[in-house]
């Protein structure tokens, strides 16, 4: 029966996704404590470059007690442990930005994992009709496509950002090692040039994993997060965007702030690929009983209707994902207004918990 199939499918995402979460508890545990260690080898590296840098000092003030062996092997001795420390410090922070990644999917599945429990346990089995008219079995497809969706974007960005950059300084590497016997002035040049490359890569890593799950939505809320997210949108995109946020200054349930924060980043998005525009509104209202969002743009505007009856396109299924979001996981009323030329106009209504 359609029932029993449902209720399996159930079961079966569930046990899946709660495989996975133990798993990922297990490896943040893993990777806490590489944290701790290589934190205590970074202070420890520090104290000893302290004292060789005082020595240094020393030498430097005093010269003439010093034979020429010694003020070379007093130096060799700092860049060493400059370098070891600039190294260990590097890594602790890949193993910092590897743990709050795994943090991050910790959250994402726990919540995933209790929604999940919440339907298991509802369902009787037999298709039954949410609040706003979608059935369970609509519900759970809609979720594990959207998880799936979401797991295919996050590969692709990672193939086309991170991984292509790592690919591209381990080349780089391979130069550096090559000229150190052959010109060790190309040699520094180029390992300069290198320590640039992997600053800017930790710094798109870094925005990519913001993207990916902004730490501040756990520990400062919605409101810290959007201001963040927004400045760094409008900065990268070359648009003025307005935000707007009145009435709320009390922390909502995680995945409220989880789901608020995706829909407008979803928005957003939208309004980055499609639009063409130069300006964007951006309005939470919290002062009644529900929460008022709104999200204008002064771009080019689109047929609202043509674009929804193509379920395959891109803009389709973004639009799909906001509906979905306010009105099956939030239970709350999603609008979308827009002609051409006359921009785009995004409202939701949710009840506030």
């Amino acid at each position: 029966m359609a029932g029993d199939d449902t209720q399996q499918k159930i079961d079966e995402a569930l046990a899946s996704y709660r495989e996975e979460l133990e798993r990922t508890r297990r490896e943040v545990q893993e990777v806490e404590v590489l944290v701790r260690q290589s934190t205590v080898e970074v202070e420890k590296l520090a104290q000893r470059e302290l004292t060789v840098s005082n020595r240094v000092r020393d030498l430097e003030v005093n010269l003439e007690k010093y034979s020429k062996d010694e003020i070379k092997n007093f130096y060799t001795t700092a860049q060493e442990v400059q370098l070891r420390l600039q190294i260990m410090r590097g890594q602790l922070e890949q193993i910092q930005a590897r743990r709050d990644t795994l943090r991050s999917r910790q959250s994402q599945l726990s919540d995933i994992v209790s929604l999940l429990e919440q339907v298991s346990a509802a369902y009787d089995g037999k298709p039954q009709a949410t609040q706003n008219g979608v059935d369970t079995e609509t519900l759970i497809a809609g979720i594990i496509q959207s998880q799936e969706s979401e797991r295919l974007r996050i590969s692709l960005q990672m193939h086309d950002g991170p991984a292509q950059a790592m690919s591209n300084l381990v080349l780089r590497a391979e130069i550096c090692q090559r000229l150190i016997d052959h010109d060790l002035d190309q040699a520094r040049a180029e390992l300069n040039s290198l320590k640039s490359a992997i600053n800017a890569t930790l710094q798109d890593t870094r925005k990519f994993i913001f993207d990916l799950r902004p730490m501040t939505l756990d520990d400062l809320g919605l409101v810290p997060t959007l201001r963040r997210y927004v400045a760094q949108y409008g900065d990268k995109n070359g648009l003025e965007v307005n935000l707007m946020i009145q009435n709320m200054e009390q922390r909502l349930p995680s995945h409220y702030e989880v789901t608020l924060f995706r829909f407008v980043q979803e928005a957003l998005n939208n309004v980055a690929k499609h639009a063409n525009a130069n300006q964007v509104r951006v309005l939470l209202d919290g002062s009644s009983q529900a929460l008022q969002i709104l999200i204008e743009d002064d771009g080019a505007g689109f047929h609202v209707e043509e674009t929804l009856a193509n379920a395959g396109a891109r803009r389709s299924m973004g639009i799909a994902s906001m509906r979905q979001q306010i009105e099956v996981l939030l239970r709350g009323e999603f609008g979308i207004e827009s002609a051409i030329g006359r921009g785009t106009r995004i409202a939701a209504t949710i009840p506030l918990p």
